[in-house]
């Protein structure tokens, strides 16, 4: 495979695994990053063994680097603090007005998911606790994907109806 067919690949397939990563990570450096190692060990692996679907192939992959990623940060965790990278370590503690105003946020968006009808709330968690895509939930509550759409945009604004500002 030439490097302009690489490039196809990363162009058709990049944004994808990014956002893939992004939603588990919740940082979009490191998921730039992690995509970008993908995409490596794709080109790696192309030139040692036939790939028949890369991009169930660069997903494999960025789950594995996704895993790899967490292990180390909670490897990371347990070393003494000389031995972490300069700004790794923990935010201080809330105060106690910052703590009275999440468990407040966080009693009313409870509240909003307990009202919220069951096919928009497990839809919502499907996406925003799981971290899958439409087409996952799709072929895991049996519905299309633009039926999964529609019921995550219902329960948003039924979030942002409920939640105060």
């Amino acid at each position: 495979m030439s490097g302009s067919d690489l490039k196809a690949l990363y162009l058709a397939h990049r944004g994808e695994i990014q956002a893939y990563l992004d939603r588990r990570l919740r940082c979009k450096e490191t998921a730039a990053d992690l995509t970008q190692d993908a995409f490596i060990r794709l080109s790696e692996q192309m030139g040692r063994t036939r790939i028949e679907n890369f991009r169930a192939y660069l997903f494999s992959a960025a789950r594995n680097l996704f895993i790899d990623h967490t292990r180390r940060q909670e490897h990371r965790k347990g070393e003494p603090l000389e031995m972490q990278e300069p700004g790794s370590l923990e935010q201080p503690s809330p105060t106690l007005e910052q703590a009275a105003i999440a468990n407040q946020q966080l009693s009313a968006l409870n509240e909003v998911l307990h009202n919220m009808p069951e096919p928009c709330r497990e839809v919502f968690l499907l996406v925003r606790v799981e971290g899958l895509t439409y087409v996952e939930i799709g072929e895991r509550l049996g519905i299309s994907p633009k039926t999964a759409y529609s019921r995550m945009v219902r329960a948003l604004d039924l979030l942002k109806q409920g939640m105060p500002n």
